[in-house]
């Protein structure tokens, strides 16, 4: 089983510090600047190091998915949605303007511009997160995820047990229509 946990807490750099906090902003734009914007020449180095070694452990998560993903594909396909025809798994996350590489996801319909992330125990168990910030590098990859344009919907593995599946089902159907300006394609 590969260990999704060091690459994703690895941040590059500090140079987000700075990015003008309080300011306001123009009406529709992100409430986040996007995460490629200001990087050093050293810092894009570092990330296109990284989207190399994210891709490979992607590769490995595409073919061997963790028990909460394998749940997740059950329910996309019981709601008629196909693996690299509707979604695709392991996306690569680009802030394309700043050729900067963000993160993969677990669910992507690029089309749509929608996400599903799946978090299962490395997510909730403080066993995982001695250092006791896994709570914030999530909220700031999915912060990074939407201000490239994305929606994101996160999905908690307790919520794909078979008693709270019905309640899911809805929960990602609507994401799923929401997102899709209210149609199925």
């Amino acid at each position: 089983m590969v260990d999704r946990g060091d690459d994703e807490r690895e941040r590059d750099g500090d140079s987000r510090a700075g990015r003008g906090r309080g300011q306001e902003r123009e009406p529709g734009t992100p409430d986040r600047e996007r995460p490629g914007a200001h990087r050093t020449r050293e810092e894009r180095d570092r990330n296109q190091r990284k989207e190399v070694r994210e891709e490979r452990k992607g590769d490995d998560r595409r073919l061997a998915p963790y028990s909460s993903e394998q749940r997740m594909m059950g329910l996309l396909s019981e709601l008629g949605e196909r693996n690299r025809i509707d979604f695709q798994r392991e996306y690569s996350i680009r802030d394309e303007p700043n050729d900067w590489y963000v993160t993969h996801v677990d669910f992507a319909w690029p089309a749509d511009r929608l996400v599903i992330e799946v978090y299962g125990g490395v997510h909730r168990e403080r066993f995982f997160d001695p250092k006791g910030t896994r709570d914030q590098e999530d909220a700031d990859r999915i912060a990074d995820v939407k201000a490239c344009g994305w929606r994101v919907l996160i999905v908690h593995d307790t919520e794909l047990a078979r008693t709270r599946w019905p309640a899911t089902v809805v929960k990602v159907e609507t994401f799923l229509d929401e997102g899709r300006g209210g149609f199925r394609s």
